[in-house]
């Protein structure tokens, strides 16, 4: 998970919920297609393209606008808040794929049993091994744990995709220094020239930096 830093509310968003009057109140689920798919373009841009969750490299066709608090739990200003409109990973499941993220989260939330995105140390809850697996950083962090199950974030699936992306970055580093290493582990957290982050850039970072580290 990665902290994502929430921008303007996009005007095309703006708009349609000032068309609100006595007769007729605006609803995401009567949002336009085209105005709904550049909203999603945004949120997609606005997270560089990896799901809010557990990192996988999204794009629209493959992604959906998940919603922080439950549409099915909340008034419908949240609904169409910004602030709690994410991009989560699986749009179309296929048969027999382990659901995970925001399919399996669904209508669950629990403030204070979730780790959200949206929390600036969100990064720093969740520890990561070299085969990719995912654990509280603190052992008796509930909230962290729970999000761990709660979205599946340890399954074999998520496991694998985290380990290759682990052993990309640590092949060809035996030769380098402890600061060119952490020098690596940093850029893993900027984006490319595209906006992009590197795919389950937090993993990758945390066991780079877990290597520089004096043994």
């Amino acid at each position: 998970m990665k902290y994502i830093n929430k921008g303007a509310e996009p005007e095309v968003l703006s708009q349609y919920k000032a068309r609100a009057n006595d007769e007729w109140e605006p609803t995401f689920k009567d949002l336009p297609g085209e105005k709904k798919r550049k909203l999603h373009r945004q949120l997609v841009d606005e997270q560089g393209w990896l799901c809010c969750y557990c990192l996988a490299r999204v794009k629209e066709e493959d992604s959906h606008i998940e919603h922080l608090h439950p549409q099915s739990k909340s008034p419908e200003r949240l609904a169409l808040d910004y602030g709690n409109m994410l991009v989560s990973c699986q749009r179309d499941l296929p048969p027999k794929e382990p659901r995970h993220c925001g399919t399996l989260k669904e209508d669950w939330y629990e403030k204070k049993l979730m780790v959200s995105p949206l929390q600036e140390d969100c990064e720093k809850r969740f520890r990561f091994t070299a085969y990719g697996n995912v654990f509280p950083a603190i052992a008796d962090d509930r909230a962290a744990r729970t999000t761990i199950r709660k979205l599946g974030l340890d399954i074999d699936r998520l496991r694998a995709l985290r380990r290759g992306a682990i052993d990309g970055a640590l092949d060809g580093i035996d030769d380098l220094s402890s600061g060119e290493i952490r020098k690596l582990a940093a850029g893993f957290l900027q984006r490319d020239s595209r906006g992009k982050f590197p795919e389950c850039c937090v993993a990758v970072a945390h066991v780079l930096r877990g290597l520089a580290e004096p043994q």
